[in-house]
């Protein structure tokens, strides 16, 4: 029953679709991001609904009467540079068909990002893709947290499906999520969900100490960190941290504490970390050796590759680190281009929550903006311990940057009110109310 009613209210919507892209879009983004048929036993479990939904999509999308075309802004030249550099890498991989695969699967990441730039144009569609996002990630997020709770810490938090398939990954996302989680509770849709939308934002952190990943708690430390430096709230933020964290390690069981502190003898005592090492040391003798194009996607598996650079004495696995995997999968070239598209990300991020943040019409986009900047903070140095370099909720997360741009320099061509309260994620504000012109 449960895989009929997902199948239904996925294929519900084709038609649509077919008629209204944005609704498609908005469909693709909860598969995408909730993977709601992860959590079906029958057909519906191996359907591929993102493939039906998506070319619903692009029929809308066709035989629409809006002008919809992609944003020239420099994200979106800075993912298609990329994109362009992973098909050649592909083509010059040491064995192409073992990076077809992957391939495929990012063309599809950075198709969703396009499309969604191009169709969720207007404030509504904006807040309509953020809050599908925010609310799949919140089932998680809350589903995880409770199931912590109810165990005592003493199960894991395991994956989620899709590109959070094991709890090393779905610590990393939630760690980008939690920024959002305490934006949209400060923006909530609706004014009664305010204290809900709270609730679900302490699940977060809850959930990623369940998942008993080391990487992940770094994560959420890195976030909290520049949480602590932008906010305007020092004291309750601190304060809030203290008392759910003293809670937290208290409540947890010794085997998660020991796993965590774990991670100061890591280097000598921890064969898993030893084993990761082997495979940075690879990734650098392959790049070495192939500095401009490395090996291609999955190269970690190419026997011919682990014969020429596998330390020996070790065997062969993930790379674990999105930044030796794009360094074996695409060199020096790629991993360069991979770093600035983070740092684009973080540095827009920064500049469009100055920008919008400074009038009220338009300061519910700069506070995204912020919080976006945060959630890359958050794929920056979960990415130290992961190899998930195609996480998709990070390219869509640029598409949102990209489209807060769109929507965010429509509304400044009004007749605009200068902000007079301030924001969790900065401490700018005025005082006083003015009216200024645009």
């Amino acid at each position: 029953m449960r895989g009929l009613l997902v199948a239904l209210l996925i294929l519900g919507w084709i038609p649509v679709a077919a008629f209204k892209p944005y609704i498609g879009v908005l469909v693709w983004n909860w598969v995408s991001h909730m993977s709601p048929h992860s959590y079906t036993y029958n057909f519906s479990a191996t359907f591929p609904f993102l493939v039906v939904v998506a070319g619903a999509t692009v029929m809308g999308i066709v035989f629409s009467k809006e002008k919809n075309k992609i944003p020239g802004h420099p994200l979106i030249f800075m993912m298609l540079i990329y994109w362009l550099w992973i098909v050649i890498t592909t083509i010059t991989a040491f064995e192409p068909a073992y990076s077809q695969g992957k391939l495929i699967h990012m063309s599809k990441v950075m198709a969703f990002a396009l499309i969604s730039t191009m169709v969720m144009q207007s404030p509504s569609r904006l807040k309509g893709y953020v809050w599908v996002m925010i609310a799949s990630f919140s089932f998680i997020s809350v589903k995880g947290g409770v199931f912590t709770v109810l165990t005592g810490g003493a199960a894991h938090v395991q994956g989620a499906g899709g590109m959070m398939g094991d709890n090393n990954q779905l610590a990393m996302v939630l760690s980008m999520f939690l920024p959002l989680a305490m934006y949209i509770a400060q923006h909530p849709p609706l004014p009664l969900l305010k204290w809900p939308l709270i609730g679900a934002a302490f699940a977060v952190p809850i959930s990623i100490l369940g998942t008993q990943s080391r990487g992940g708690l770094a994560a959420l430390a890195a976030v909290t960190f520049m949480l602590i430096l932008k906010t305007n709230r020092k004291f309750t933020i601190l304060f809030t941290i203290a008392i759910v964290g003293m809670a937290g390690f208290t409540f947890m069981p010794d085997a998660w504490k020991a796993r965590m502190q774990s991670t100061e003898t890591a280097a000598t005592d921890d064969g898993s970390f030893r084993g990761r090492v082997s495979m940075w040391r690879f990734s650098a003798s392959l790049a070495d050796a192939n500095p401009v194009q490395g090996g291609g996607f999955n190269i970690f598996y190419v026997r011919r590759a682990q014969e020429l650079y596998m330390p020996s004495g070790f065997t062969p696995r993930a790379p674990h680190s999105i930044y030796f995997e794009v360094l074996a999968e695409h060199g020096y070239t790629g991993l360069t281009l991979f770093l600035t598209l983070i740092f684009s990300g973080w540095y827009t991020g920064g500049t469009q929550a100055k920008r919008y943040r400074a009038y009220e019409e338009t300061k519910w986009i700069g506070d995204l903006c912020a919080a976006l900047q945060l959630s890359f903070v958050g794929f920056a140095a979960g990415g130290l311990t992961v190899n998930i370099a195609t996480l998709d909720v990070f390219y869509h997360m640029l598409g949102i940057l990209v489209m807060s741009s769109v929507v965010g320099e429509k509304l400044l061509q009004r007749s605009l009110t200068e902000v007079k309260s301030k924001s969790i994620f900065d401490g700018t504000g005025s005082a006083t109310e003015k009216w200024r012109p645009r």
